[in-house]
């Protein structure tokens, strides 16, 4: 069969995200068309496998993708004979890493991608094999060893990111951290760092393309510029992170607002802090992950910082910042939970005021050391009250923290609009979505907007200005 149209299922994080976008720009260079999955010759599948309902969801998925019939422009299905499928199905990411032979025994799957994989170079040996054209492989050869340089090989990008006004740039790839519920490490175990000109170069283009926030994301985002995650392995006092932060407030032009995607105590440091302070660029928003408020839980869960370091991180970026927006991951339920331990985290969550939390049941992931702590499992119902009882705190504390905006101006980026909205909508330097009436604008504009209506779970406003 031909090749003209391909589609991506992405699930997981923004790094996914991202390298899915990697993986677009391979594809339209080899002259392929972005489509629906049921108009695409080729379906590429960017799975998870960070829980055991992700891994099951991307197994789902990948099995869907291999049964949806191809439809024509003129929505016809057409019969394409090729194992068993109706188009070419490639399956890559966490999933196709941590169950390759799950992933490759699928029927109708015609390839899968590893992390342990070059993908650059392999995706490329497999779209000449497909295209019968070997002409166009610029990937080069691979001489990394045993394990493969991953997803780092793929191009930068250099175009408007599919359906976001926000463009992602993944500057940092892999993790020896091993906390104890996370299979991450065992997946990507090789740390890697963007040179700092890509990254600007990167973040250059994408600007030029319309993108006027960027967000740097990465597995593990302050091991930016070192050899390891471990702080206690860091020998040296350089600040790479900063330098790059510099390098792109610097030499972007028209860049309006560059977020940090994740930041741990060990991370946010006077010297960074300071650095940031400095650029008018960085917004006021910071995501903290917490996972858990209890010490003990936190040693369990091999974290590298306790209760006290988290607080005193937060006391350092709200004297920092004018009204910084918090936002947060807790597991709820980890093997061994408390009451006094979830008492704990409830209590760090009411001093943070986190605006969001994303909050979620522990998840036993084969392969890690919580997984196997059957005996210290927290029963469901007690799991799912816990949530609840998080959710109704997190709840109230970001309704609190943007009823304060009452009245007063903020500057949105215009989002895609949804289906089920008459309104229109944006994200604010403060992250949180503001609604507002005026069909005159565009994604991806900037608008200021002044605050008019706060509820539980809406902010709406007017718009005073357009920006651009």
């Amino acid at each position: 069969m031909s090749l003209r149209t391909f589609s991506i299922q992405t699930l997981g994080c923004k790094v996914n995200q991202y390298e899915s976008e990697q993986i677009a720009v391979v594809l339209r260079g080899r002259g392929l068309v972005q489509a629906r999955a049921a108009e695409a010759d080729l379906r590429i599948v960017n799975s998870c496998s960070v829980t055991t309902e992700a891994a099951a969801k991307s197994r789902q998925i990948s099995r869907r993708m291999v049964s949806l019939p191809v439809l024509g422009m003129n929505n016809q299905s057409q019969e394409i004979s090729n194992n068993g499928g109706n188009s070419r199905v490639i399956v890559m990411g966490c999933w196709a890493t941590s169950n390759p032979d799950d992933a490759a025994n699928l029927p109708g799957v015609d390839a899968i991608l590893t992390h342990h994989d070059d993908v650059a170079t392999r995706l490329h040996q497999i779209l000449d094999e497909w295209l019968g054209d070997s002409s166009v492989n610029q990937a080069g050869n691979c001489t990394y060893g045993d394990i493969g340089p991953g997803t780092t090989r793929l191009p930068l990008l250099d175009q408007h990111q599919h359906s976001q006004q926000r463009a992602f740039i993944k500057i940092q790839d892999g993790c020896d951290a091993h906390c104890t519920y996370c299979i991450i490490p065992r997946l990507r175990p090789n740390l890697w760092s963007k040179p700092v000109d890509d990254v600007v170069e990167e973040a250059t283009r994408l600007v030029a393309c319309g993108h006027k926030e960027i967000i740097l994301s990465g597995i593990f985002l302050s091991a930016y510029g070192r050899q390891t995650a471990l702080r206690r392995r860091q020998t040296n006092s350089d600040l790479p992170l900063g330098d790059l932060i510099t390098a792109i407030c610097t030499r972007v032009p028209g860049l309006l607002r560059l977020r940090l995607s994740s930041l741990e105590p060990g991370d946010l440091t006077d010297e960074l802090i300071a650095v940031m302070r400095r650029y008018p660029q960085i917004v006021p928003h910071f995501h903290l992950p917490l996972q858990s408020g209890s010490d003990r839980l936190l040693r369990r869960m091999n974290r590298q910082y306790g209760q006290g370091d988290f607080l005193q991180m937060v006391d350092r970026v709200n004297q920092a910042f004018d009204r910084p927006a918090l936002t947060t991951d807790i597991i709820v339920g980890f093997p061994g939970e408390t009451d006094d331990d979830f008492d704990q985290t409830l209590r760090v969550v009411d001093r943070a005021k986190f605006i969001h939390v994303h909050a979620f049941p522990f998840s036993p992931r084969p392969g890690t050391a919580a997984a196997r702590w059957t005996d210290d499992f927290v029963p469901p119902p007690i799991a799912r009250q816990r949530l609840s009882i998080l959710t109704q705190s997190a709840d109230f504390h970001g309704f609190s923290y943007r009823r304060q905006f009452l009245g007063q101006m903020v500057e949105l980026l215009v989002e895609q609009p949804r289906d089920d909205v008459s309104q229109r909508h944006g994200r604010c330097e403060r992250y949180f979505e503001v609604h507002f009436d005026s069909p005159n604008v565009h994604p991806g504009q900037a608008v200021k907007v002044r605050i008019e209506n706060v509820t539980t779970d809406r902010t709406e406003g007017r718009i005073v200005h357009v920006l651009d």
